[in-house]
């Protein structure tokens, strides 16, 4: 969406309109901007209805759509959480929330995945169960002590959890024994252990600046409500941060936060005494000290605050050789992998194997919604993905060759009008002339097809849903081929030996009635029962996975998102990511303590 209104007009707005004070008149006020300014900083809407903020703002149709929408992803993925978290209790299993900041709302719906917490002893069975409940894991996005999981539903991504065992980027950040003693219920929601303010100050500072590089509103009105109405215990907070190597940090961080807080409500609750250690204390970092007295002469001040990727990773680095709990020779190591690894995110160099899917069957049996529906949940894990749509004889040459062909022997026929469709092919496949032609240059634009659309991208290391592949063309082929024609069914044979073999190939079956009344134009029944008759003997050919499509789509599609997802991280490596694995592990311990019960 086009913002009309500047982007500093706006922070100053939605500012006050998150601290209480209402608008005078929503006359001339740019509502979707300032949606859309809420929805990129990650500011929950229920908050400001919870506080009573917005005032007319709150009455205005598009707004309350807007936080319909957001009640409606509350409820969703609370009502999967709460699942998870009950299954999890059950085995004995605790966790916390580290996103959440104990205020209203205390669930982080806003949050790209949902980061839950638990003790590494726990997390093998954790996962476990999350698989039981039809979570798949992402294994192309883990990350040290991460693990990321989702749950489909109807082709949907209803649930994103980030499990993880410790609390930091690549690195560690926090000590986990503290966080888990000073861990506290949320007031507004008994579901959600959330960590305690001090820790929510850590967690968010730490992720704001060093994975993000940049503050959103939400993050600074989350540190600055738990030093507004809480006792903070700064000394625990600058020893944890020390003992961690990152005070340093920790000191730019809060006092940029103090800059944004004043800048937009025109002052802090943070005494100036404390302000002016945090001060004293970055004054003997010169470089950092400079760059936050130049950061703080930004005017008007406007969200997200964005600070230098360089700068962030020289303190990343500093915090790793500064980092106490860690020894020399593990501090050069973290360095190199984490530079590895960073270099690669910076050139968007994903470690992926090529990964071929295809959808075979006859017409009006769901293939392209179902190809589609596929093409968008592997994206939306991670993966580098290409649909490819194409027919038996569609390419403009044999279309060409076609069209000719039907001319010349239209000519040659007294016959009064031309019969269309399977029939009309049939028919005109008698002549052995054409039917050795069509057989032939119909494989061969299949071979040259695939080679480019599949074979290449694969090669890439691209994921490939072809929406019909050669398993259709060697169906209609056979069924319009007499079934004494050999020499031509050689051309089927060799086609299908000359392409690639799918990793997952699935037929999905309809009755031939059912299929007829999809279709728009009138079937010949006769023919589609022989091309379902060609299609299940491919089926047992070629290993064909069949799934029935007269039932309900979100059965079906599930299904195939699951067994796609599962066999291609069952099989996901490559050459130079092994490598990389074998020589800077990501993650050293075994996740799963008994790996069978999860496959």
């Amino acid at each position: 969406m086009v913002m009309t209104t500047s982007i500093s007009r706006l922070t100053a707005l939605a500012a006050k309109i998150v601290d209480g004070l209402s608008p005078e008149t929503t006359e001339g006020l740019d509502v979707p901007a300032l949606l859309a300014f809420w929805a990129q900083n990650k500011y929950p809407l229920l908050a400001l209805n919870h506080n009573n903020s917005g005032g007319r703002l709150q009455g205005l149709a598009e707004f309350k759509v807007a936080r319909q929408n957001q009640e409606a992803i509350l409820s969703s993925l609370r009502e999967e959480y709460v699942v998870v978290r009950d299954r999890w209790a059950e085995a004995g299993i605790s966790c916390i929330l580290i996103k959440s900041a104990g205020n209203f709302p205390s669930f982080p719906y806003t949050s790209d995945n949902l980061d839950v917490l638990v003790k590494e002893d726990q997390a093998g069975e954790a996962a476990i169960i999350l698989k039981d409940l039809g979570y798949i894991e992402l294994k192309n996005i883990e990350e040290p002590h991460k693990y990321l999981f989702r749950k489909f539903l109807g082709g949907r991504c209803v649930s994103a959890i980030h499990l993880h065992t410790w609390i930091g980027w690549n690195v560690r950040f926090l000590d986990n024994e503290p966080v888990w003693q000073n861990a506290r219920t949320a007031p507004d929601d008994n579901t959600v252990w959330a960590p305690s303010p001090e820790d929510v100050i850590l967690i968010t500072l730490a992720h704001s600046f060093y994975e993000n590089k940049q503050f959103r509103l939400a993050d600074i009105v989350k540190v600055r409500e738990c030093w507004r109405r809480a006792e903070i215990d700064w000394a625990y907070i600058e020893r944890a941060a020390s003992q961690r190597g990152w005070l340093d940090g920790l000191h730019f961080c809060l006092l940029t936060c103090i800059h944004i807080e004043k800048s937009l409500w025109g002052e802090t609750s943070i005494s100036a005494q404390t302000l002016h250690g945090w001060e004293t204390s970055l004054k003997h970092h010169p470089m950092i000290y400079r760059y936050y007295k130049k950061i703080t002469r930004r005017t008007p001040v406007s969200l997200p605050f964005a600070v230098s990727f360089i700068f962030s990773k020289f303190l990343y680095y500093g915090k790793i050789l500064r980092d106490r709990r860690i020894g020399l020779r593990q501090k050069f190591a973290e360095v190199i992998k984490t530079l590895i690894w960073g270099i690669g995110l910076k050139l968007h160099i994903r470690l992926q194997s090529g990964f071929l899917v295809s959808l075979s069957g006859p017409d009006g049996s769901g293939k392209t919604e179902h190809a589609h529906t596929l093409a968008t949940a592997l994206s939306l894990c991670g993966l580098r993905t290409r649909y490819y749509w194409s027919r038996c004889g569609n390419s403009w040459f044999i279309r060409l060759l076609s069209a000719r062909g039907r001319t010349f022997l239209s000519s040659k026929q007294d016959t009064e009008q031309e019969t269309i469709g399977a029939p009309g092919r049939k028919g005109r496949l008698q002549n052995g002339i054409v039917r050795f032609l069509w057989s032939y240059l119909v494989s061969t634009d299949m071979v040259i097809t695939y080679f480019f659309h599949a074979k290449l991208k694969l090669l890439r290391g691209r994921a490939v849903i072809c929406d019909r592949y050669v398993y259709d063309a060697a169906a209609e082929m056979e069924s319009a081929l007499p079934t004494s024609d050999k020499l031509n069914r050689l051309a089927v044979k060799l086609m299908l030996s000359l392409t690639p073999r799918p990793d997952v190939p699935y037929l999905l079956d309809l009755p031939e009635e059912a299929c007829a009344q999809r279709k728009d134009e009138n079937t010949d029944i006769e023919y589609l029962q022989q091309q379902r008759r060609a299609y299940t003997a491919l089926a047992g050919r070629y290993n064909l996975r069949l799934k029935r499509t007269d039932r309900e789509f979100s059965d079906t599609t599930d299904e195939i998102i699951r067994e796609v997802l599962t066999s291609y991280y069952d099989t996901h490596k490559t050459i130079t990511g092994s490598l990389l694995r074998k020589l800077f592990p990501v993650n050293s311990h075994e996740l799963y303590p008994q790996r069978e019960r999860v496959k």
